[in-house]
């Protein structure tokens, strides 16, 4: 469980002992008073170890109220689908965006396969999911990138969260497209279905109220996410596997085009040596997406993704095609 939430649910049992003990006679010789203290001692010491004990892999709870939840245990399907859904796309864009890498602005973001979050469990006292993702097959020292990513995206609500109309606009500015639009999303299924949400994770939490929820939804109003598709003859310079990024000539521009290459473009060019040896510093009709972020009708800034490659024949009598 979410390391957090289980010290704040220790919390919450430490409280009801020692409720119980200041309704018991100061005697230290009180068998109900001697049981309630070892008790009071035991959450201690858990709350001790949790507090000291650090952890690796990711682990985060999505807690609901408001209109689709029905008493503790009742919870509309749609809503916590969609809910459950747009909060993956947000954790996912996150995960694509550690070490400052780009994002691709559509189909599948680097490392979405890693990404995945699973249901592990129902959060007992309220209506929420305990979510997680797979244990490695080898205990690792250090923090997993799906850890990280949960972490990142907690924080990331969070700020835009309590950030004033400025901040906002600077933190919107300054995030990948995708992030933008899966925070978007998520925050208008909350809006439409009149929920609240915690997000509560190892160390970081973050609690959107309906005021909270309307807020955002209304900041995100000025923010639009345009995408062009385009296929530009030219010359591929390269595609860097690590970076998921590629190099373009395109005919009649100058310079080099540079920007995101697709998930499934990327496996395709490493594994598939014919594919590559096809297109590398040779004529190549290149399949893009210009994304383009708008706030309050201004542009704020550009994404070119390539989602496709295929080579571009030349023909003597007739130029290329």
């Amino acid at each position: 469980m979410a390391k957090l939430l289980t010290i704040e649910a220790l919390q919450s049992d430490l409280a009801f002992v020692q409720r119980q003990l200041e309704t018991l006679p100061p005697s230290p010789w009180g068998t109900a008073r001697l049981m309630w203290e070892q008790r009071a001692e035991e959450i201690g010491r858990q709350m001790k170890a949790l507090q000291g004990a650090s952890t690796v892999t990711a682990s985060v709870a999505l807690i609901f109220d408001g209109l689709p939840v029905i008493g503790q245990e009742d919870i509309r399907l749609d809503f916590s689908s969609d809910a459950l859904g747009s909060f993956q796309k947000i954790v996912t864009a996150s995960l694509a965006t550690l070490n400052n890498q780009t994002v691709a602005t559509k189909g599948k973001a680097k490392g979405a396969k890693q990404s995945k979050l699973y249901i592990r469990d129902i959060v007992r006292g309220s209506m929420g999911f305990l979510l997680e993702e797979l244990a490695p097959q080898q205990a690792d020292l250090f923090e997993t990138p799906l850890k990280s990513a949960v972490d990142q995206a907690t924080i990331f609500i969070s700020s835009l969260r309590t950030a004033n109309e400025e901040q906002f606009a600077s933190t919107i500015d300054n995030a990948p497209p995708r992030l933008v639009g899966a925070v978007q999303k998520f925050a208008k299924v909350l809006k439409g279905a009149g929920a609240t949400a915690k997000i509560v994770g190892d160390d970081k939490r973050v609690e959107l109220s309906l005021d909270d929820v309307n807020q955002l939804n209304e900041r995100f109003t000025t923010v639009t996410v345009h995408e062009e598709s385009v296929t530009l003859a030219g010359v591929l310079l390269g595609v860097l596997p690590d970076s998921h990024t590629f190099e373009l000539e395109v005919e009649g521009q100058e310079g080099v085009t540079k920007g995101a290459a697709s998930d499934d473009l990327v496996e395709k060019y490493v594994t598939d040596q014919q594919f590559k040896e096809q297109l590398l510093l040779k004529p190549v009709k290149a399949h893009l997406v210009y994304s383009r972020t708008y706030r309050n009708g201004n542009l704020l800034r550009e994404q070119i993704t390539l989602e496709n490659l295929e080579p571009r024949f030349v023909d003597q009598n007739f130029g290329r095609f």
